[in-house]
């Protein structure tokens, strides 16, 4: 956990020799490891191993990002912990606004015209650090959400002690509680002219009806799904299991 908050194994290192673990806490503008998935092609299996009820959620084929946000000041990270806001100045734009502050992790895809786009259009955007005009034309992107995992009211200017708003980490509330929060977020919506979607979830109680939903989401144009368990937290390691065929 000290290793995911920080994102540094030198300083996870210094904290575990001065015995200061517990002292580890989560830093705007300082990325998080991401929660890690493991492949499983048996819907019984996954049922057996996260249910009786999973939640699932469409697995998309864009790029994993967190999002980090206080006041005007917005940062796009990539599952390597780099920072990749300037490949994707639109998103950065379109957050600059929220009326909170805090860590989404998400996924940045192609998008246009309600449909997600291949991953192969999003590739001529990717390592471009100053993409021209044509190309931002070219390949419009969405910021789809499916988790929260740092939350505060929108950063005030600093006062006269020096302060600003503070965020609350959220790694150890339960997913179901996480989802909530992030619903209740303000994201100007993709299909509304903004950059922003919530990951698709639906619940599966059986191997039958996971296959279903299987169905469903290659029929979206997603390469598979995601199944969580809803009373996890957030951690480090493999805790969540992607379906696919």
């Amino acid at each position: 956990m000290a290793g995911m908050l920080t994102g540094d194994v030198g300083e996870t290192a210094i904290l575990a020799r001065e015995g200061r673990l517990g002292d580890a806490r989560l830093r705007l503008f300082h990325p998080i490891r991401f929660m890690l998935a493991s492949p499983a092609e048996d819907a019984a299996e996954i049922i057996s191993r996260l249910g009786p009820t999973v939640w699932v959620e469409d697995k998309y084929d864009g790029i994993r990002a967190q999002l980090h946000r206080r006041g005007s000041e917005v940062r796009l990270f990539s599952r390597d912990l780099n920072d990749i806001s300037g490949q994707f100045p639109e998103i950065v734009a379109a957050a600059r606004d929220l009326p909170w502050d805090g860590v989404l992790d998400g996924e940045i895809l192609a998008y246009a015209g309600g449909h997600v786009l291949p991953f192969l259009t999003l590739q001529a955007r990717l390592g471009r650090k100053d993409p021209p005009p044509d190309v931002l034309a070219a390949v419009p992107v969405a910021y789809v959400a499916f988790d929260v995992l740092a939350i505060g009211e929108r950063s005030t200017p600093e006062g006269a002690n020096g302060t600003a708003s503070m965020v609350e980490p959220l790694l150890a509330v339960p997913l179901l509680d996480r989802r909530r929060r992030l619903e209740s977020l303000v994201l100007p919506s993709v299909d509304e002219g903004g950059r922003f979607a919530l990951s698709h979830l639906v619940t599966a109680d059986s191997a039958e009806a996971l296959d279903r939903v299987f169905g469903d989401a290659r029929a979206r144009r997603n390469e598979g799904l995601m199944v969580k368990d809803p009373h996890s937290g957030y951690s480090p390691g493999v805790a969540a299991w992607a379906g696919s065929r």
